[in-house]
């Protein structure tokens, strides 16, 4: 089964990365820096993990470094 973990600024949801992944559910090892994410430092992101129906399955938000 196919999943995608989808990274969105918290303020208003710009998607600012996608990519397929395998976790069952999401950890701080999931968390992506401002250099792969293309913000600034200090923003919020919020990271969603979804199956390939685009159903979302988890979700968690937290401040970029």
């Amino acid at each position: 089964m196919q999943r995608t973990l989808s990274f969105r600024a918290a303020d208003d949801s710009t998607v600012l990365l996608e990519e397929p992944t395998t976790v069952f559910r999401l950890t701080p090892a999931c968390e992506r820096g401002a250099g792969q994410l293309g913000i600034a430092a200090g923003r919020k992101a919020r990271v969603e993990l979804r199956n390939e129906g685009g159903h979302l399955l988890d979700y968690w938000i937290y401040q970029v470094n």
